[in-house]
C-alpha cells in the first residue's frame, strides 16, 4: 500500500521557493513594483524607487562676440593673431600665435594654429564648420569672398575679404567670437545596483 503525501504541505513548499528565488532576482529599481501577497502564509513587497532624473548642467547660449566687427587692411606680408585684443591685431608680433597670413602674391593662408574654411561668415556657419585647410586666393579676394577662421585657441571668426582699389592691399573684415560653453548631462544620483538584496530576515 502506498504512503499518503501531504500534497498541500508539499505545494506550499514549492510556492515558498519560488518565491524567495524571485525575491534574489529582483529588477533593478524604479523598473517595476512587485507584491507576492499571501504566498506560504507570508506577504513580500518590493518598493518601487523612482528612476533618477536626467539634469542639464550647460546650455548653449547665443553668441557671444569677442572682438569686431573690425576693418582691417592688410597689405602683403601682413599677419594676424585672430586671439589678439591688440589694436593692429598683434600683427607686429605674434609671432608663433599667427593665425593667418597674407602671401606675396596676395592670398591670405593659414599659419601657425590658425585654419580656414570656406563656410559662410556667419556665427552657426562657423560653428559648424569642420574642414578646414582652405585659401583665399587672390582672385577671389578680388571678386570678394567669405571665409571661417579658427583661432590657435579655439575660437571661431567670420571674415570677409575685398581688394582695395588703389592697391594689391586686402580689405578684411573680421568679428571673433568666444568658444560656446560645453553641454554636460548627469544624473541626480548614482545608478541603481544591478541586483537588489534581499532583508536578512526574510
Amino acid at each position: 500500500m502506498f504512503p499518503l503525501f501531504n500534497f498541500r504541505a508539499l505545494f506550499g513548499a514549492v510556492v515558498g521557493v519560488v518565491a524567495v528565488v524571485a525575491g534574489m532576482f529582483s529588477p533593478v529599481r524604479g523598473h517595476w513594483d512587485v507584491t507576492l501577497a499571501e504566498v506560504a502564509g507570508t506577504s513580500i513587497a518590493v518598493q518601487a524607487v523612482v528612476a533618477p532624473a536626467l539634469i542639464r548642467t550647460g546650455f548653449q547660449a547665443a553668441p557671444t562676440v569677442r572682438r569686431g566687427p573690425d576693418r582691417l587692411r592688410l597689405a602683403p606680408g601682413a599677419r594676424i593673431d585672430l586671439d589678439s585684443r591688440a589694436a593692429d591685431w598683434g600683427a607686429t608680433g605674434c609671432a608663433e600665435r599667427c593665425d593667418l597670413v597674407v602671401t606675396d602674391q596676395g592670398a591670405i593662408e593659414e599659419t601657425g594654429g590658425g585654419e580656414l574654411a570656406d563656410k559662410s561668415a556667419a556665427y552657426y556657419s562657423c560653428l559648424a564648420a569642420s574642414e578646414y585647410g582652405f585659401t583665399i586666393t587672390p582672385e577671389a579676394a578680388a571678386a570678394g569672398v567669405e571665409a571661417c577662421g579658427r583661432t590657435s585657441d579655439g575660437r571661431n571668426a567670420g571674415i570677409t575679404v575685398t581688394r582695395a582699389a588703389d592697391s594689391r592691399d586686402l580689405i578684411v573684415a573680421v568679428t571673433v567670437w568666444e568658444t560656446p560653453p560645453v553641454t554636460i548631462f548627469r544624473t541626480d544620483e548614482e545608478e541603481p545596483p544591478l541586483f537588489q538584496d534581499l532583508p536578512d530576515d526574510l
